[in-house]
């Protein structure tokens, strides 16, 4: 049992060992970081839903009027004309198509899907390079 640890890693073997050591070290890392990021998107999904909650309280009362005081109406959504909305469709899609194309028909999606934080972000990195 003499020699150093250096002894355990000289020649064929010893190279295969060091691979195998510094492979499993590599692979420790990526699992580890893979870990930390489902943790941090459950950590955000539970934040963002916190938001959302305390920002719309709809069980709570609804304070009454200052005697003189003005109501407000709560804002309603601008309803857009919707032929003038195929009309900017159409000219959209005839711009990149040509004109051989053309719309049929319009049916607006009832599904809006939440704009979160992450999703933002990507779209300003997916984005980059279209400003110039």
């Amino acid at each position: 049992m003499g020699g150093s640890i250096s002894s355990h890693f000289v020649g064929l073997p010893g190279g295969l060992l060091m691979s195998v050591i510094a492979f499993s070290i590599v692979f420790l890392v990526i699992a580890g970081l893979m870990v930390m990021m489902m943790l941090l998107k459950n950590f955000a999904a539970a934040m963002e839903a916190n938001q959302a909650k305390q920002a719309t309280p709809a069980d709570s009362p609804a304070k009454p009027a200052a005697p003189g005081a003005a109501a407000v109406a709560a804002p309603v959504a601008a309803s857009v004309d919707d032929g003038e909305l195929v009309a900017v469709i159409t000219a959209a899609i005839a711009a990149v198509c040509g004109k051989g194309a053309r719309v049929v028909s319009f049916v607006p999606s009832a599904v809006r899907m939440q704009s979160t934080a992450w999703r933002m972000t990507g779209r300003l990195q997916n984005s980059e390079g279209f400003a110039d």
